[in-house]
C-alpha cells in the first residue's frame, strides 16, 4: 500500500479510533501501532488531520484529541440477526479451515463475542460466546484500522493466534463486526509465510456475510 493510500483510508479510522475516545484521547503511538501505519506516514496523517482543524495535539503527552464533535463509531449491528446471518458461512469457515471461528462487535473496552464455533475435531474446548476481549486483540484492532478487507494478526499465547477482518457493511458506514480464525501462530502469523491460504478465507465468509439480505439498510 503506498503513502497516499494509507492517508486516505488513515484519516477515517483514526476519526472513529478517537470517536472511541472523546474525553482521554489516543496517543500518537497507540494509533500508529492500532492502524498499522508506518512513523512516517502516522506523522504525516497527525499533521494532516491538525491542519483541517479535526484533532488537538498535546506535544508534552503525545495525546490527540477530537478538536470538535465526531462522527460516532459505527454502532454493533443487532447481534441475534448478526449471528443468524453468519452462523453457516462460521460453519463453512471453520471446516474448511480446521480451525475456530469467533464472530464479534465492537464494545468500549474492545470487542464482545457474540459467534463461537468450535474447530472440527474432538479436543477438549471452551464456548466462549458472551466474554469481552481487550483492545490488543486481533479482532478489535482490524475494527479500528481502515475497512479495506485488510487481515490483522495477533498473537493469543506462546502458541496460539487470531486472524481477523472487519466484515463490511452494504452501506456507507461499514459494521462494528468482525470475523477471526484462532488456531497455531505457526498457521496464522504473517511472518510464518502460511497464512495466506486463511486470509482468502477469512475475506470470502467476510464478504458473505457483509452479503446477506438480512444485514441490507433495505431489509
Amino acid at each position: 500500500m503506498n503513502r497516499s493510500r494509507a492517508l486516505a483510508g488513515g484519516t477515517a479510522a483514526a476519526l472513529r479510533l478517537l470517536a472511541q475516545h472523546p474525553d482521554d484521547g489516543v496517543t500518537v503511538r497507540r494509533l500508529t501501532t492500532t492502524l498499522h501505519l508506518p512513523a512516517r506516514t502516522a506523522c504525516a496523517l497527525v499533521d494532516s488531520l491538525r491542519a483541517e482543524g479535526l484533532v488537538r495535539h498535546d506535544p508534552g503527552t503525545d495525546v490527540l484529541r477530537p478538536a470538535g464533535p465526531l462522527v460516532p463509531a459505527a454502532p454493533p449491528p443487532d447481534a441475534n440477526l448478526l449471528r443468524s446471518s453468519a452462523m453457516n458461512w462460521a460453519d463453512r469457515l471453520a471446516a474448511h479451515s480446521g480451525l475456530s471461528v469467533l464472530l464479534a462487535v465492537a464494545h468500549p473496552d474492545g470487542v464482545r463475542i457474540v459467534h463461537h464455533v468450535f474447530r472440527p475435531d474432538n479436543s477438549p474446548q471452551r464456548l466462549l460466546t458472551g466474554e469481552k476481549r481487550p483492545a490488543g486483540c486481533a479482532l478489535a484492532q482490524v475494527l479500528a484500522a481502515p475497512h479495506d478487507r485488510r487481515c490483522v494478526y495477533a498473537p493469543e499465547d506462546a502458541v496460539t493466534g487470531s486472524l481477523a477482518v472487519a466484515i463490511g457493511g452494504p452501506g456507507p458506514v461499514p459494521y462494528a463486526a468482525a470475523l477471526a480464525l484462532t488456531g497455531p501462530r505457526a498457521l496464522l502469523d504473517p511472518s510464518t509465510g502460511r497464512s495466506a491460504r486463511y486470509e482468502a478465507l477469512l475475506r470470502e465468509a467476510a464478504d458473505a456475510v457483509a452479503a446477506e439480505p438480512a444485514l441490507s439498510p433495505s431489509a
